[in-house]
């Protein structure tokens, strides 16, 4: 089994409603089909994190499918992890490793034990039956000598001991069993008997703590929340009758009852609790210490303590896997004999908890049967002498009228659980929103808006509708993002809605005829190959004729009823006769349109394959492909709607006829025509081949990537033992201050003081020898000193000398500092350029920043394809902007509706006292989306920063949402300024123009009008200049007419010649 978070993995159910000729999406390994591709990728990515667990071998860090296949083989199929040939071995034959009778024995004693961790149950369970011996055991003895080990095999278990007045207690210490073992060595099936079970040891082989926890991995699991019970799996609680009702006194109500209760105890200043040790529960047995039983002292009311053999079942008929359970301080009395007496035969007050009520009563002493009959008032939650069995017996009434008033009082009311909430979490379960802010107002691109919204003046009306609104973005986007196989030069979403609307008789908008050529090219080839699927028009007149047929046919008429008389059976007949005269014969239905006859003289391969787009002929092809488009009834609809516009049936077609309808055609339509021809691009070879080569630029991309990361580490590393050898020469070469040059300023030592010359005149001067001397003692310390400072000058020098070499030293280690820094910064900008690389190649499918709390879709399409803003040498990159807003979607209704109904409504109503309605009400202000097919927007750097501020991060999607957002909320911001202020300075020259217009002045015509009308119009500006400079020509100008003289035409080649 495969878990997430320690829960298994839950597959998604297949969808309902699917056909034989849906398109759906299988993932084999798992079998979950989708009909939604999205949901499928989704699905894949979720399955691609590593975040899975093998349940088998207790390996994390998988993703799902490299779990799958260590759960199955147990193999190490994740580079990094390592599983032993041991481990290996005991998860592929665990079955045959494990002896079959401590099976059961260990999943009765496992089950519904609290035990938090999965070594210390191993522990506890190793302990439990270290000693436990029945027949069939494998067993080794010691023996003296160069062997020291024999194996054998347990073929016999007497039971030899006296039962003791006190049955519930146990033996102290081994040395008072009275066992009898025979074992059958392997080596020369001698039988040998021991009578201590402390002489055996089980075989390693067969019981270790690695088999054994390998065991209980693959048999036992538990829910997730602290405290939760093991049990064992289902398959192995009916083949064992394990029982699988959990106690009460474990659900997880009850648990977290006692938690709460203990937390309130001590919260109020009163003694806490005595907790008791896990082992201790109900089902629990004395704490055990890893391979050694504790001594347990006897405590008040019992005697000693006898041993409780499991080599014999209670009933010699029942095989060892159909044993009771044991219960723990219930002994299990030998060989069916007659069940062991109390010591203590005073009535109890309650049955401990420690022995469950469904104990049959004759298994019970006398003196505890009738209890059974009368089961007493609950206990409080928890009591310190849960740990013992008898202790109860202090709390005994000491009088009859204390007992009955214990016996009445009612049972205590558990708390209510108390969970703390573990954020984030769904975002719908948040008990208590946040109503301090309400989402910022949404608006609106389209003429008709959501109920309770102001509708646009008349003077803001563009024509387009809300259903027009996502097929519009999705042209812009998807013509933008694969620019280079469209050869199309990019554009602003603005001048694109603009160019969709325009018409005008005087002149043609290029990038609306651009748009429309490119998009035509990618359907037939040069060579006349068609590139997409397209419906077949046979099979649909087949089918058209023989429901036409079907209709033809008369229908049967009813057999007459029983008539009496002939008279009644001639009425009846003429009364039909009447009836069918009666009958209004139907007319013929009308056409709508003549796209049919168009097409029979209108060769439109042909023309596209020569890429004849002039004088109406890319209308014309428009008109011949929607027509062929008409033959699949998904699309039949939309295309019959924009045929009887182009086509209508009370007007002959015509080239001209056909480009003045298109020029006038209503821009939703015209929105729809295009939408219909960029799907079928989106199938081409063309396309598929242009995203695998951008699947293959990322790889190299993060691999150059990933060097320059390696590569700003290992600089990093040089810089910092750099940096540290600095900061360790610093003192030597920090300049001394004023007052330390001052302090150690040079004395001179080439003359003698004034004083000491002074001194020395003034002395015996009339003694001639003393002055003889005089002079010359003088004359020598002059020489001295002379020396004195010749020395003192060299050793200057030296110092000088050092301190220029340690100068120039400190100087090349700041500059190797300085020019580490440097290359650091220089790897830094080529990792924030692969970053956009990466960003730019991501080409596949859109990225959503997120989702808010009520499933609607936040798009930022500048996020992933394409450059901020716009190609730089586009022929509009002055704009310095694309799209410049921040798009919302409605809910998809597969994904809201189910909490907008019942029984959601009353559920949430009953858990949170209000519904998702309610909230949306309360929360999203005065503008909603109701469906995914309803778009607004926000174009102001406010409304981001209010938006941020709205999104509450205690729910899993809004806190993605709220991330992304403050990631590239300067970059949203930028280019939504650069947004406003083009717009901005386009009306401002608008209104300057209508100004010169409303003055007196002479009257120009011809190229002064054609220069102001290219003023008003800003998607005029545009040209598509890529296309013009790799070829010279442009896509609807890229046919030559053939020369008169010549009858033929130019072939599509000739293009090629001008690349």
């Amino acid at each position: 089994m495969v878990l997430f978070k320690r829960k298994p993995v839950k597959f998604d159910p297949p969808p309902k409603n699917i056909t034989d000729h849906d398109e759906v999406w299988v993932i084999e390994k798992t079998g979950e089909v989708y009909n939604d591709y999205e949901k499928y990728l989704r699905r894949l990515d979720f399955y691609d994190q590593k975040l899975f667990t093998c349940e088998s071998t207790g390996h994390s860090g998988y993703t799902f499918f490299e779990a799958m296949e260590s759960q199955v083989s147990s193999e190490p199929v994740w580079e990094g992890i390592k599983v032993t040939e041991t481990q290996t071995e005991a998860s592929r034959e665990i079955d045959s490793i494990f002896p079959d009778a401590l099976r059961s024995r260990v999943l009765h004693f496992v089950q519904f034990r609290t035990t938090s961790r999965m070594d210390d149950l191993v522990n506890l369970v190793f302990d439990e039956f270290k000693e436990q011996y029945m027949v069939g055991d494998r067993v080794c003895i010691e023996v003296e000598g160069p062997i020291g080990r024999r194996y054998g095999v347990i073929t016999d278990i007497t039971d030899n001991s006296q039962l003791h007045q006190n049955a519930f207690t146990r033996s102290p210490d081994d040395q008072y069993r009275a066992y009898t073992y025979v074992i059958t060595m392997d080596d020369n099936n001698e039988p040998i008997t021991k009578y201590k079970a402390a002489d055996l040891q089980r075989d390693r082989k067969y019981y270790s703590k690695l088999i054994l926890k390998q065991f209980l991995r693959s048999t036992v699991s538990r829910e997730s929340w602290i405290g939760a019970p093991w049990m064992a799996k289902d398959h192995l609680a009916k083949r064992y009758k394990i029982p699988t009702k959990i106690p009460e006194n474990k659900t997880r109500e009850m648990v977290m009852a006692q938690r709460k209760l203990t937390n309130g105890s001590r919260q109020n200043g009163a003694s806490p609790i005595q907790q008791t040790h896990p082992h201790q529960l109900p089902n629990g047995h004395a704490p055990q210490t890893n391979g050694h039983r504790p001594q347990q002292p006897a405590q008040h009311g019992q005697g000693p303590q006898s041993f409780i053999n499991f080599a014999n079942p209670p009933h010699a008929q029942n095989p060892p896997h159909l044993m009771h359970p044991h219960i723990p301080g219930f002994p299990q009395h030998a060989q069916g004999g007659p069940p062991p007496q109390f010591a203590h035969q005073g009535p109890p007050h309650h049955l401990p908890h420690g022995i469950p009520l469904n104990i049959p009563q004759n298994a019970l002493p006398p003196n505890l049967a009738h209890i059974m009959h009368h089961p007493p008032g609950a206990l409080p939650v928890n009591l310190p002498f849960q740990n013992g069995f008898m202790q109860y017996q202090q709390f005994a009434p000491r009088n009859s009228q204390h007992q009955q008033h214990q016996q009445q009082q009612q049972p205590i009311p558990i708390a209510k659980s108390f969970e703390p909430i573990k954020y984030p979490i769904e975002d719908l379960d948040i008990s208590q929103p946040r109503l301090s802010t309400v989402r910022p107002t949404l608006k609106f691109f389209s003429d008709d808006v959501p109920a309770g919204v102001e509708a646009p003046g008349e003077e803001d009306k563009t024509g387009i509708l809300m259903k027009s609104i996502g097929p519009l973005l999705c042209a812009w986007e998807t013509l933008n993002v694969h620019d280079t196989i469209y050869m199309l030069d990019s554009f602003t979403f603005d001048d694109f809605a603009e160019a969709m609307r325009f018409s005008s008789d005087e002149q043609d908008c290029e990038l609306f005829v651009e748009v429309h050529c490119s998009v035509l090219k990618q359907i037939i080839n040069e060579n006349g190959k068609l590139q997409a699927p397209l419906p077949n028009m046979a099979e649909a007149e087949e089918s058209d004729e023989e429901v036409s047929s079907r209709e033809s046919t008369p229908d049967p008429e009813p057999e007459p009823p029983k008539r009496t008389t002939r008279s009644s059976l001639r009425k009846s007949e003429v009364q039909q006769i009447i009836e069918k005269a009666r009958t209004p014969t139907p007319e013929p239905p009308k056409d709508i349109h003549k796209a049919a006859e168009f097409v029979t003289d209108f060769d439109w391969i042909e023309q596209l394959k020569i890429r004849n787009f002039q004088n109406g002929g890319w209308q014309a092809i428009m008109v011949s492909l929607l027509y062929r488009l008409s033959f699949d009834p998904i699309q039949k609809e939309i295309c019959d709607e924009i045929l009887a516009a182009l086509v209508p049936g009370d007007q002959d077609p015509s080239l001209e006829s056909i480009a003045e309808n298109y020029r006038s055609m209503d821009v939703n339509l015209r929105i729809s025509a295009l939408d219909q021809a960029l799907r079928l691009t989106v199938t081409t070879d063309a396309f598929r081949d242009q995203l695998n080569a951008a699947s293959l630029e990322m790889t190299r991309l993060r691999k150059e990537k990933i060097e320059f990361q390696r590569k700003r580490k290992d600089l990093a590393d040089e810089l910092f033992k750099l940096d540290l050898e600095r900061k360790i020469k610093l003192p030597d070469n920090t300049p001394a201050s004023p007052s330390d040059a001052k302090e150690n300023e040079d004395v001179s030592m080439l003359s003698v003081p004034d004083s000491v010359t002074e001194t020395a005149d003034g002395e015996n001067e009339d003694e001639d020898a003393s002055a003889a001397k005089s002079r010359t003692r003088t004359k020598n310390k002059r020489k001295a000193a002379a020396e004195e400072a010749r020395k003192e000058k060299a050793k200057k020098a030296k110092i000088e000398a050092e301190k220029n070499k340690k100068q120039k030293e400190w100087e090349k280690l700041l500059k190797a500092v300085h020019d580490k820094k440097d290359e650091i910064k220089e790897c830094e900008a080529n990792i924030n350029e692969l970053d956009d690389d990466l960003r730019e190649t991501l080409v596949h499918r859109s990225k959503v920043l997120g989702k808010d709390r009520f499933l609607n879709k936040y798009y930022w399409f500048e996020h992933n394809g394409m450059p901020f803003g716009g190609v730089p040498n586009s022929s509009t990159a002055q704009y310095g902007y694309a799209n410049g807003r921040i798009w919302v979607q409605g809910p998809d209704a597969e994904e809201l509706q189910p909490c907008l109904e019942e029984p959601a409504l009353s559920q949430d109503m009953q858990r949170f006292k209000f519904t998702i309605p309610q909230r949306k009400e309360k929360e999203e202000g005065s503008t909603h989306l109701s469906t995914s097919s309803e778009w607004a927007y926000y174009d102001d750097p406010e409304d981001i920063d209010r938006l941020i501020l709205w999104l509450d991060e205690r729910g899993h999607r809004e806190k993605q949402l709220r991330k992304e957002l403050q990631i590239f909320r300067d970059r949203i911001a930028e280019y939504m300024e650069k947004m406003k202020k083009h717009i901005t300075k386009a009306e401002k020259t608008e209104e300057d123009v209508e100004d010169e217009d409303s003055k007196p002045r002479i009257s120009t015509r011809g190229k002064a009008n054609a220069e102001k009308e290219d003023t008003r119009e800003r998607c005029l500006l545009w040209t598509n200049s890529i296309m013009f400079d790799e070829y010279g020509y442009i896509h609807s100008t890229e046919y030559e007419p053939p020369k008169k003289g010549k009858a033929r035409v130019v072939k599509a080649a000739k293009g090629k010649g001008r690349r």
